[in-house]
């Protein structure tokens, strides 16, 4: 995210406490979910300053962490409508400005209430917002191992070339350092039709559907690939929460399905659901 903060013209602040805990037993997904979250609102909503990751321990046990930024702010009003489904701060305004329908904030509250936790946002109109996330988890006795938080080189699929679909621009951003991370070449475009041409002139080895695209919505564009003859596998990347959102993937030719914020080992995993046999031979 520091990367997408500073192509976006902010400063990208991370601060981790003395008293921060080295290791914990959580759900490493969900909490990286939540995160990818806040800072990419953060960072869509915030025109010059800095966003800041700030991290530390929380009495009597568990994991606080912050996401503050110098973007526009929210009044009271503003605050008490933020994490309900399908609601934004500004309501159409704010939509039509920066797209989504604010439900990752919904998603993310539930997420950590499920954890025994729970999401605080302050801030005032002029004077930016501050998100505090309190996950009461369990501390871990056993320190990481070095370099655990990157897979090692011989078990990535690398040189995969993908085609990426998504009309968020942050999001494309994050999705495209992910995979470039990861020894991938991805090609973004921001909708159906331009997806069409692509795969008309080029190869690809998989491509990533967002299914809430303009126009030509996901599923309609996946079918429409497999009946251009495009046979290479189809990764879903949505923000749907609904339970008929997977099983109408697969009904419209999808192999793998994630939901959004990914992470770079939810990408990896599933890339490696799609390409069981080159992953083994390298990994060989």
């Amino acid at each position: 995210m520091a990367r997408v903060a500073d192509r976006n013209g902010l400063v990208f602040v991370d601060a981790l406490a003395a008293d921060a805990p080295t290791a914990m037993h959580g759900d490493r997904p969900r909490i990286q979910q939540i995160q990818l979250t806040l800072l990419g609102n953060a960072i869509k909503f915030t025109e010059t300053g800095h966003v800041a990751l700030e991290t530390a321990a929380l009495a009597p046990q568990g994991l606080r962490f912050t996401v503050v930024d110098t973007g526009p702010g929210l009044n009271a009003e503003q605050q008490s409508r933020l994490f309900r489904r399908f609601e934004q701060a500004e309501g159409a305004r704010t939509a039509s400005r920066y797209g989504g329908s604010g439900l990752g904030l919904a998603i993310s509250q539930e997420l950590a209430a499920a954890m025994g936790g729970r999401i605080a946002v302050h801030g005032a109109p002029g004077r930016g917002t501050r998100f505090t996330v309190e996950l009461p988890l369990a501390h871990a006795n056993v320190a990481p191992k070095a370099g655990a938080s990157a897979p090692p080189a011989d078990a990535r699929q690398v040189g995969l070339q993908l085609l990426l679909v998504e009309d968020d621009p942050i999001v494309a951003e994050v999705l495209q350092d992910l995979l470039q991370e990861q020894g991938h070449v991805a090609t973004h475009v921001a909708h159906g039709l331009a997806a069409l041409s692509e795969v008309a002139t080029r190869r690809f080895d998989a491509a990533l559907l967002d299914l809430d695209l303009p126009g030509v919505d996901g599923l309609a564009l996946a079918r429409m690939l497999r009946a251009q003859g495009f046979h290479a596998p189809l990764l879903a990347v949505t923000a749907r929460s609904d339970a008929d959102a997977e099983s109408q993937a697969q009904a419209a030719g999808f192999d793998a399905f994630l939901r959004k914020p990914v992470a770079g080992a939810m990408l990896q995993e599933a890339l490696a659901t799609m390409f069981p046999r080159e992953s083994s031979s390298r990994m060989a």
